[in-house]
């Protein structure tokens, strides 16, 4: 049942409850478009008082509500502080840093120093925010770059199958006009029906090998081609090659 206008869901099964991580109180989604279609409203909850926006409201995933707001927690934590690993001179530093990231989560899911806590993390996301929207434009990149290789390898994928299957379609006739070939060797020729067949198989065999070569090079031009072209395959490539060589891997 929806606390605000008591609808039952046993009577209105298609009822969907939505959610704001301003405070995560469980509103249906008939009275979020009435009550915050005009623009933001105050929670209707007794004693709540949070200023809430329409856009911001959002389906329930987890069941637990207290792990639906650690998550949203985490995200909203980890797009101010996002450097990585490469941007600290040392490991030792970025742990430090993953530390206090751990920290600065637990005390707001717990609501622990939340108004000082919130107030240090507006500082640092103001303080810093042309390095924070870099850092987002730079994995944004990343990401794009990510799916665009994606994209390309199974373009590529598909590009070897059809090669792969045409050529099957032609040794597939070829086998076919070998053996009228042949018929039409044992009715004319004087040569032996089992010298006959034993010429075919080797000259079948030879060719079977030439293709399979054949695919061979085409795949691995094929591979070339991509590997030159793709960005994310040669930063793959500068990435595996800075890793120092560990015989004990």
């Amino acid at each position: 049942m929806c606390p605000i206008c008591k609808t039952d869901k046993y009577l209105s099964p298609n009822m969907r409850f939505l959610i704001n991580p301003e405070c995560y109180h469980k509103i249906c989604e008939s009275c979020v478009d009435r009550i915050f279609s005009l623009g933001p409203a105050p929670c209707p909850y007794p004693k709540c008082g949070k200023i809430l926006r329409k856009n911001k409201f959002k389906q329930q995933i987890f069941e637990d509500l207290s792990i639906e707001k650690e998550i949203d927690i985490r995200r909203k934590v980890n797009s101010i502080y996002n450097q990585t690993e490469e941007d600290f001179a040392t490991l030792k530093e970025f742990n430090k840093y993953l530390e206090d990231i751990e920290e600065i989560v637990f005390k707001l899911s717990n609501g622990i120093d939340v108004e000082q806590t919130e107030s240090e993390l507006n500082k640092y996301e103001s303080e810093h925010k042309l390095e924070i929207l870099e850092r987002n434009m730079r994995e944004s990149q990343k990401n794009d770059d990510l799916v665009k290789y994606r994209d390309s390898m199974e373009r590529l994928k598909q590009e070897k199958l059809k090669i792969q299957k045409q050529m099957e379609l032609e040794d597939l006739e070829y086998q076919k006009q070998q053996q009228q070939d042949l018929l039409d060797k044992m009715t004319n020729s004087s040569t032996s029906s089992e010298d006959l067949i034993k010429q075919q198989q080797s000259q079948m065999a030879k060719r079977s090998n030439l293709r399979r070569k054949q695919l061979q090079n085409i795949t691995s031009q094929l591979d070339s081609q991509f590997n030159q072209s793709n960005p994310f395959q040669k930063q793959l490539a500068e990435d595996a090659s800075a890793v120092p060589f560990t015989p004990f891997q």
